[in-house]
């Protein structure tokens, strides 16, 4: 198989562009002996949208290199340099601190017929802000002391601009703002999580294309009076807390506490104690920082029975659910910040209280308690707006959560978690709340009690009044 002029693959099976991208390396090492994988290649790890850059310091043939599907382009530059990493068949790819240099944003046009060489300085500092992430300010110094011994070859400008957002993190002013958001925020003493921003960003979009439905809570306040018990009740059964609902209403509505169990008591009743009280019920952020303040002060009613999960105070270590991992804790902070801004073009109530519910739980930013503080947030969202609130009974916590995974994996723009609380809305809609028996009775014929395995084996559904079951 000709791969390019002299260069042929012997008892090759794939199709040819496989094959160049199979053999990239092999090739480059037969051309360009001892060459360095650079600039975005660098970053990438290899070729990337078709091209492979490579820089030599006396290139036996200077112009680009044409295979099926991938295209190598040389350039003059330093061989190997200390941190640069070796490859197979004698090749070099290039070290941190040389990456940086190579794709900060050089000066003229940017080509017309092929990626820039450099991936950008935005890039450049979107790494510099995910090295201090991750390796601090230890790692930043020993950044700074390599790129000390490499800087005699390369553009002067680029290693200064290297130089001077990696010394803007210890301390040292530069005068020069960074393009990157993330180092920005960083710099400012508010880094925050740009990947899940991102998803946040994809989910607001999305639902502007999803047409709102109104569901106002209409009739006087007897029409709900007990609702506030089962959303507490709800609540903290799908996280775990457990009770019967008769029990738990003794313990919600009658201050009962059970000697053996005052933790989970507290947990119910302090649900329950924000969750009816109409002020606390429709009380929401009006800034980024409010929502701080605000979920701390939540957090601390809900668990302060529990003082080995800090009430009101953000998580030091990192959590997971199924190996699944939520927002670091030095990110914390600035994701909710921004990730509240970036809410604000969303004003349909319902749409609102979805965005809400996902950020603070794809945050996670207590060692517990964040579902129930998400919840009530949401619909602190649809109180406030005169709509009725979301209530997740027992059998629709897997279609709950169903729902919100699928937005983190970016699984459609989050069609699938409006309909679900749509639906759970649906369906507070239809329940008598006035009175608790009927409430009760209504509960336990639509499955809402219903343990959702079960259900979900013996094919129930939660289902509305007279109506069908949710899908």
């Amino acid at each position: 198989m000709r791969l390019a002029p002299g260069i042929y693959a012997v008892g090759a099976t794939l199709p040819p562009d496989a094959v160049a991208r199979h053999h990239c390396l092999a090739v480059v090492a037969h051309v360009w002996p001892s060459a360095v994988v650079s600039d975005r290649s660098a970053l990438s790890g290899g070729p990337s949208e078709g091209w492979l850059f490579i820089r030599h310091p006396d290139p036996p043939r200077r112009s680009d290199l044409r295979m099926p599907g991938l295209t190598i382009s040389v350039q003059d530059g330093p061989g190997p340099l200390p941190g640069d990493m070796p490859l197979p068949h004698g090749l070099y790819l290039s070290g941190v601190v040389r990456g940086l240099i190579e794709n900060v944003t050089g000066r003229g046009r940017p080509p017309l017929d092929r990626p820039a060489r450099a991936a950008g300085t935005t890039e450049v500092e979107d790494r510099i802000d995910a090295l201090a992430r991750d390796g601090g300010a230890g790692r930043i110094r020993n950044v700074l002391a390599d790129l000390d011994l490499i800087k005699g070859n390369f553009d002067s400008t680029a290693v200064e601009t290297v130089r001077a957002r990696l010394a803007e993190l210890l301390g040292t002013f530069a005068g020069r703002s960074p393009s990157s958001p993330r180092l920005r925020a960083r710099l400012a003493g508010e880094p925050f999580d740009a990947s899940r921003i991102a998803v946040l960003e994809g989910l607001v979009e999305g639902m502007g294309a999803i047409p709102p439905v109104p569901a106002p809570a209409l009739g006087d306040a007897e029409r709900w009076r007990w609702l506030p018990f089962f959303e507490a009740y709800f609540s903290n059964f799908i996280e775990g807390t457990e009770f019967g609902v008769e029990e738990a209403r003794r313990i919600a509505m009658e201050g009962e506490v059970p000697a053996a169990r005052p933790q989970d008591a507290h947990d119910v009743s302090a649900t329950y104690s924000i969750v009816s009280d109409p002020r606390l019920a429709a009380r929401r952020a009006q800034s980024g920082t409010g929502l701080l303040e605000l979920l701390r002060e939540q957090h601390g009613i809900l668990m302060g029975a529990r003082p080995d999960k800090h009430p009101g105070e953000f998580k030091q270590v990192r959590n997971y659910a199924g190996g699944y991992q939520f927002v670091e804790p030095e990110l914390l902070p600035g994701t909710l910040k921004r990730g509240f801004d970036t809410l604000s073009p969303v004003t349909d109530p319902l749409h609102r209280a979805v965005a809400m519910m996902f950020l603070i739980t794809e945050c996670h930013p207590f060692d517990d308690g964040n579902g129930r503080v998400a919840r009530i947030a949401a619909n602190a969202e649809l109180t406030a707006t005169g709509q009725i609130r979301i209530v997740i009974p027992t059998v629709y916590r897997n279609n709950y959560l169903a729902g919100l995974s699928a937005v983190s994996n970016r699984a459609g723009r989050g069609e699938a978690l409006v309909a679900v609380l749509r639906f759970a809305q649906r369906w507070v809609a239809a329940i008598d709340w006035t009175d608790f028996d009927a409430a009760h009775a209504e509960i336990q014929a639509t499955n809402g009690y219903l343990d959702p395995g079960l259900a979900e084996s013996t094919g129930q559904r939660l289902r509305l009044l007279g109506g069908l079951p949710a899908g």
